[in-house]
């Protein structure tokens, strides 16, 4: 099962376990269509405007406990830590400096248990 089908898994899930709360994906990791010379000026048009490399996939903006939100990079069920970019590390670790969880997650499984310890506060 693809990365894309475990992340629209957990967003189903979220619904339906957390009507009315916010849980938004960061589309940074989105196929540009077009050829070589499209996408190169899209990509500099998102640069400018602000993309960053490495932005985790999900953000829940609910502070819990001494959290202001989670942050989630989501990965294949079968990826390990080595699967996580450099980028990825980096971006995590900013997020937690600033004040909020940041998790890289294996599958859906580990996304909703973490999710799920998290909606739970202390």
């Amino acid at each position: 099962m693809t990365e894309s089908i475990q992340q629209i898994q957990l967003i189903s899930w979220w619904k339906l376990q957390y009507p009315g709360k916010i849980i938004f994906s960061i589309p940074n990791g989105s196929w540009l269509y077009g050829d070589r010379v499209t996408r190169a000026k899209i990509m500099r048009k998102m640069k400018a405007e602000g993309l960053l490399k490495g932005v985790s996939d999900l953000f829940i903006p609910i502070p819990k406990d001494e959290y202001s939100g989670l942050f989630i990079e989501m990965k294949n069920i079968c990826k390990t830590s080595c699967s996580v970019s450099g980028d990825q590390v980096w971006f995590l670790d900013q997020m937690r400096v600033a004040g909020y969880r940041a998790e890289w997650c294996a599958g859906f499984d580990k996304a909703r248990e973490i999710i799920t310890e998290y909606m739970k506060g202390r």
